[in-house]
């Protein structure tokens, strides 16, 4: 008996540790924002994997992997990634995974999704923004336009704000795809754009772009009107190199992704940095060509690592 229980015990597998948390700043200092997970394919939406230590134990066989994955959003439970000639749909809270748009895609973008269930999706190929519903089922297409880039939903006053990375401006649309007005044009002055990428809507209305060939943020109120601008080229915190995407938290922290950097950094309504999270890696917290970026309402940040073909979660640790 007692040879036969050693052998049980030889044959068992050791326990598994799970490592330390990865926060930042890093300790002794107050953890501010913690690296939660990832997401690598469709699995992880259908639940047949869950959680980073489980995948070892599970294979690959019908997982739909990322392409080149671009932007992100996340809303009511369901997270939104354009991809190659696709759009993933992660329906997390109904643990379902959907490819949409695989007929009418090209090159895919910018994404945001309403309250109203619709689904915008940018295309540069198309030339247009294709609208869906939270399902994947195509329910039109609106705009005329050069390049759309980032996209944004200001559910208050039902705007759909829509960066043209090549016309350098932003167009104002309502949910039904008309043009309600636009602003900015070729240019470095306030108001001028070089190629704007993200864009992103704070509590007040205020609309945030990434300028990205000027190195910059501006931010403007919900008419187009000019407030201020932040950001310069450099290789310091609290400087930009290419930046893209952009978002924010409930606390009204400006995130914005650099995709030379390998990093997001947050920024406090002033422009002022506040933290600088991630490197350039292959590791949890490390980035390859990091690109677009969404926070939930409860602060869980998305951020689209591309080279890696990988969404990367975190948490603002509020109040912490």
């Amino acid at each position: 008996m007692i040879i036969a229980a050693l052998a049980l015990v030889s044959c068992s597998p050791p326990p598994v540790e799970k490592p330390p948390d990865l926060c930042w700043p890093f300790p002794p200092q107050k953890p501010r924002i913690k690296f939660v997970d990832l997401v690598i394919g469709s699995q992880d939406a259908t639940g047949i994997r869950e959680g980073k230590f489980s995948r070892i134990f599970f294979g690959d066989e019908g997982d739909i992997r990322f392409s080149k994955p671009a932007f992100v959003a996340y809303k009511d439970g369901a997270m939104y990634v354009t991809d190659i000639r696709s759009l993933h749909i992660f329906d997390f809270k109904r643990k379902k995974y959907i490819a949409a748009g695989t007929d009418v895609l090209i090159t895919p973008t910018g994404v945001a999704a309403n309250n109203e269930g619709q689904v915008f999706v940018g295309d540069s190929s198309r030339k247009v923004v294709y609208i869906f519903s939270r399902h994947g089922r195509l329910l039109a297409s609106f705009g005329r336009f050069q390049s759309p880039s980032g996209i944004a939903v200001d559910e208050a006053r039902q705007h759909l704000i829509v960066a043209d990375a090549k016309a350098d401006d932003i167009q104002v649309f309502d949910f039904k795809g008309n043009l309600l007005f636009k602003f900015g044009k070729r240019g470095k002055e306030k108001g001028e754009f070089n190629m704007p990428y993200g864009v992103a809507v704070d509590s007040k209305g205020n609309i945030c772009v990434v300028d990205s060939g000027n190195f910059r943020v501006q931010i403007f109120d919900s008419t187009g009107k000019f407030i201020s601008t932040f950001g310069h080229v450099g290789i310091n915190p609290g400087t930009f190199a290419r930046p893209k995407g952009i978002a924010l938290d409930s606390e009204g922290h400006i995130y914005v992704v650099d995709s030379a950097f390998g990093n997001f950094q947050i920024f406090d309504e002033q422009g002022r940095v506040y933290l600088v999270v991630g490197s350039n890696g292959y590791d949890a917290g490390q980035f390859q060509l990091p690109f677009g970026i969404a926070i939930n309402s409860s602060d869980m940040i998305f951020v689209v690592d591309q080279v890696n073909r990988r969404i990367q979660e975190f948490q603002y640790l509020k109040g912490h």
